[in-house]
Order: structure tokens, then sequence, then C-alpha cells
């Protein structure tokens, strides 16, 4: 067993009822063999002096004594009844029943242990007076200046209350009938004060490296997109205003929370704004794709191979009857709603959001959208926490009074690996013998497993384009026994930690099964290709977004790029949706729709735009995978 350095514990102690079922050697000392007056004899080996009962011999019959060459010796009269032969093979039995147990424990015990820890090499400390306002003044005495007149104005709880009027303004708003459009801009101009008070207390440094960061720049991306949606459907006309200078610039000023300098922000008030904001965000979607919206005009974004791109309304898109994805002469049509696309978007944004509220409430002090990426390896001592250059220079800046906010890993944990924490052995009931069994013969032919894995994907990519029989697409499932095995020698606790990460587990796992069944649908539910569909799904849940759950020694030691898998899995994935969405799958049809009335809003979505819709979701989050 390797060390667990986090308790201390570098070996195993044998249980003490083992320890005594054993026949230990004692070992006799002969240099006191032919030397009188040792041990109190005269001559002759050391001997102990035993007293034996008869109640304490195996069998309940009396000792009987020999002294043979100088050596005492000590035997016991055979059971002569069949009671006692009985008793003597029960007591047996049960010695046997209890080192068979004590062996099967000591076979499922923990192997090995793992450790997941940050890179503790760089650690990022930022003054607290160095905000973005301070950047913009140019000095610190402006700096001190200005936060006196704004303190003395009290101006930062009024433009707290304006950003939250204006919020449930625009939302009543947009329900609502105004002749006058131009009335948008007071909520619009009102709002603009509290996401510039909020920018103002951020820190440039944690702003550039917040710039770089994947949730930030694809959460932001998803506003902007539900902005320019929801414009399109107010023709650009000035209720655009505050979705834009309102609803859409607060959503980035709350995203980047975690460079605020501001105790009042980041601390108490933190739950409170991911939660109203969220609420919001929900409220909004709801309007708009109930159609309680006023005076709106849905728009279709229409894509041919002829025309290119070009826009229009869905009463023109539905009288012209324009459902074929592939035309007489060849050209492939594809349409989308703006305004559901728009919604999606937000509501991925709005999932975010209410993860951060929540762990925000648990976790008080952690970061909402920095991470640092765990690092697996084998447990052994935690490196000690390093300043970055930048940070030092920092440090080396500072008065005495002055206060930091540091940026550093979160704690780290360590997780035990053995036979009873695989899933296999969770699946069987704790019977961990037998899932032990089971992971080692499958680990010793995984290769068969995985060479019949990409047999089977290829073949059912290409039937999928009809190039041969569709029912090929059957050969799918023989990427499933590889999955499995995959799946089966993973840690549970593991497990069990990477799917409660609500964004970077569920959202790509939500979004591509939902994607997948559009993508059935839009076949008709074939069996063969829903049978396909769901073994890639399963392929990339246990092989894209399950992999870190699996802590094997032979996996942690032998630690290489995930690089290939992912892209593998992002060229696989990319050719179902282009296949399925330009047309090169003849027995997709866009006339397959899904329809249903959602207030006032009666909703028509085609399986294939709604495959398209989410599938860019997991294609998105595969390309951070290969690029992080």
């Amino acid at each position: 067993m390797l060390p667990r350095t986090a308790s201390g514990r570098c070996n195993r102690v044998v249980p003490l009822d083992h320890a005594l079922a054993t026949t230990a050697k004692i070992p006799i000392d002969d240099s006191n063999k032919g030397h009188p007056g040792r041990n109190g004899q005269d001559g002759g080996a050391a001997t102990a002096t035993t007293t034996t009962s008869a109640e304490s011999s195996p069998t309940g019959t009396a000792p009987q004594s020999s002294n043979i060459g100088g050596t005492t010796s000590t035997t016991y009269a055979a059971p002569t009844t069949p009671a006692e032969r009985r008793e003597s093979e029960e007591e047996e039995d049960e010695e046997q029943e209890e080192k068979e147990e004590v062996e099967e424990e000591e076979e499922g015990e923990d192997t090995h242990y793992v450790s997941f820890e940050g890179d503790r090499s760089r650690v990022v400390v930022v003054d607290k007076k160095a905000t973005f306002r301070r950047w913009l003044l140019g000095s610190a005495e402006a700096d001190r200046r200005y936060k006196e007149v704004w303190a003395a104005c009290q101006l930062t709880p009024i433009t707290v209350l304006l950003g939250l009027v204006s919020f449930l303004a625009t939302t009543v708003a947009y329900t609502c009938f105004v002749r006058d459009k131009r009335m948008f801009l007071i909520p619009g101009l009102a709002g603009v004060g509290n996401w510039y008070n909020m920018l103002t207390s951020r820190s440039p440094r944690m702003l550039r490296i917040l710039a770089t960061d994947f949730d930030v720049l694809f959460n932001i991306g998803n506003v902007a997109l539900w902005a320019g949606c929801i414009g399109a459907t107010f023709g650009w006309d000035e209720r655009t205003a505050p979705a834009v200078l309102v609803i859409m610039m607060t959503s980035v000023m709350v995203l980047l929370s975690d460079a605020s300098c501001s105790d009042f922000e980041f601390g108490t008030t933190r739950p409170i704004i991911l939660l109203f904001t969220t609420s919001i965000f929900l409220s909004v979607i709801v309007l708009d794709q109930g159609g309680l919206f006023n005076d709106v005009e849905n728009i279709v974004w229409v894509f041919n191979t002829h025309d290119g791109f070009h826009t229009t309304t869905v009463e023109a898109w539905e009288a012209s009857n324009s459902t074929a994805l592939t035309g007489s002469d060849g050209t492939i049509t594809h349409h989308t709603y703006l305004r559901s696309v728009g919604n999606t978007r937000l509501l991925l944004y709005t999932l975010f959001l209410g993860s951060a509220a929540w762990a925000s409430v648990y976790h008080p002090t952690e970061c909402s959208i920095l991470k640092n990426a765990a690092r697996r390896s084998l447990s052994g001592g935690m490196e000690g926490l390093q300043l970055d250059a930048g940070s030092e220079a920092t440090v080396d800046r500072l008065d005495d009074d002055d206060e930091v906010i540091a940026f550093m890993p979160a704690e780290g944990m360590i997780i035990p690996d053995g036979p009873k924490r695989s899933v296999l052995c969770f699946l069987l009931n704790g019977n961990h013998h037998m899932a032990k069994r089971i992971n080692d013969v499958a680990e010793e032919h995984k290769g068969w497993g995985q060479i019949a894995m990409i047999i089977g994907l290829v073949v059912a990519l290409v039937a999928l384009t009809e190039v041969v029989p569709l029912n090929l697409t059957w050969l799918g499932i023989l990427s499933f026994p590889d999955a499995a095995r995959c799946l089966f020698k993973m840690n549970t606790q593991a497990v069990k930690l990477c799917i409660s990460e609500p964004f970077d587990f569920m959202v790509p796992f939500a979004t591509l099964t939902v994607g997948l069944i559009g993508g059935m649908a839009s076949f008709d539910f074939h069996p063969g290709c829903c049978a396909g569909f769901i073994c890639f799904d399963f392929f990339f849940i246990t092989d894209i977004l399950l992999s870190d759950a699996d802590l094997t020694e032979s996996v942690i030691r032998e630690a290489g790029s995930n690089v290939p898998i992912y892209m593998i899995a992002f060229i696989t994935f990319g050719s179902i949706y282009a296949m399925i969405v330009f047309g090169a799958c003849p027995s997709a049809s866009s006339q397959h729709q899904l329809s249903f009335t959602f207030f006032n809003s009666h909703v028509k979505i085609s399986f294939i735009s709604m495959f398209a819709r989410f599938m860019t979701t997991p294609l998105i989050f595969l390309a951070k995978f290969i690029f992080k």
C-alpha cells in the first residue's frame, strides 16, 4: 500500500484475530546450549515452561508429555467419540472461514491513493487599491478624491437602486404596448451607472486574466448572441438600448465579479446579485418564448446553398411551404428561428448563474469563474505555494497598511482507490471479488474492445450517409464494450465529483443528449440510428466527460495527453453535425417537427434544427478541452 501523506499512514497493521490464527516460529537461542547455570538449567537447550489443562486443549482431552533428546513436546489425544470429532471439525471450519474472510477483506483493500491539487506554483496577489478606477484616473490622490465625492453623494446605493429598477422596468415594459419607443431610453440610461460602478471596482490585472478564460468568453458570447437576436426581433429600435445597456452589460459585470476588489459586492451580497439576475433572465426567457413581448417580429434565419444567408418572417416562411431540406434541384435549405436561438443561449448563461449562486452560498470565498485545473498524481507531498513574478512585484511595493487579495488553488483532496471503489463493485452491490476479476479480464483484453469500437463508430458514421446500408448503424453498439470497460473501473467518489459539476459536466451532457434525441427524431427513430446515437452519447460521457474519474494506478503513472481522444471525438461529432445539417444524410428529414403551444406562442421546431442548435455546445466544449 502506498503511504497516504495526508493522514501519515505508511503501512498496514495486520488485524489481531488474523495474527493469532497464524503459526509463528520462535527461534531458539543456541548460545545457551551446553552452558550450565543459564536459564536455571544445567546444560541442554533453553526451554519455555507451558502449563496446559484439559480445558485449554483443542479437543478437550488431557495432554501427554514426553522428553526425547532433551526436548519437551506436548501431544494431544485424537478425539474418540463422534461428538468430539464433530466439534473439532466445526472449530476447524470456523477458523477456515475467518481466514478466508480476512483474506477477502485484504484483497478489497485500497491499493493506492490519488491526490488532486491545483497548480500551486502560481499564486496571484493583487493590490486591493489597484482598481480600474485608479487606472482611469491615473493617480492615487485623484482616486481618493473621487471616492470622497462618490461617498458624500451616496452614489453607490443610488446607482444600485437605479440598476435594479431599470432591470425590472425593462422586463415589464417589453410586455406592454408603448407608443413612443424612445421611452425605453430612460431605463437604458438609468442602468448605466450601476454597471459602470461595478466596472470601476474591478482589478485590471484580473480582468486581463479573465479575458482569456473559456467560461468568460463562452458566457459573454451567449449573452451577446441573445442581445443580437432580441434586437433583431425588435427591429433594432429604441427597445434594443436597455437590452444592451442594462441587461447585457450588467450580465458581463456579474460574470466578472471574481475581479472585484469590493468587499460589499464579493461578500454577502454576491449570492443575492446572482439569484436576482438568474430570476430576471428566467422571466425574460419565459416571456419572450411564450410570445408575451409586445410588438415583436419573429425572424427566421435561412441558409441555402444557392442564395446563401437571408432572413424572413415566420409568416412568409410558413406561407412558402419551404420545409424540405433538399430541393428538387439539389439546393440544401436550412432554417432556424432567431428568437429560439437567443433564448437557448440565454438559458445556458442562466444555468451558469444558478450554479454560481448555489456555490456562493456554501463556498463564499471561492471564485465563480476562475478555476485551477486539478492535477492527478499518486499521493505524495504537496508543493509549496509560490507567487508569480507580477505578484512578487506587487508585494514588494506594499506599505504596512495596504491590503491585498490572493488568488490561490482551492484545498486539494486525496481519494483512495481499489477494487471496492470501482463503479462495477457498486453495481454488483459490493461484490469486489467479482468486480476485480471482471475488470482484470477486461483490461487484459482491452485491445480487442478498442478495435471493435473504432470499427463500429466508423461504419455507423458512414452508414448515416447511406453509402452503405442504413441498417449497418447497428454496428455502433460495438463501441459499447470498451466504453463500459472504461466506466466499470472508474472510482465512484471521483465519478460523483465529476457529475456534480453543473457547468463542466451537466451542460455538455444535457445539450449533447437533447441534440442526439433531435438527430434520432430526424431519422424517424430508425432503430439502428437510435442504437448508434446512444452509443455515441455513451462514448462521449465515459471517454470525455468522466475521463478524470479513472484513478487506476497504471493510468495515473502513464498519464499522457488526452488531446488525441479529444480530437477523435471532435472529428466524429463534427462530422455527424455537418452531415445532418447540410443534407448528407438522405433519411434525415426536416419535415419531422416538434409542435406545441407555450402561452401565446405556437412553437414549431424542426428536429434537425434542434439537433444543430444543441450540438454546437458540446463541440465548443471539445474545442475547449483540446486547446486547454
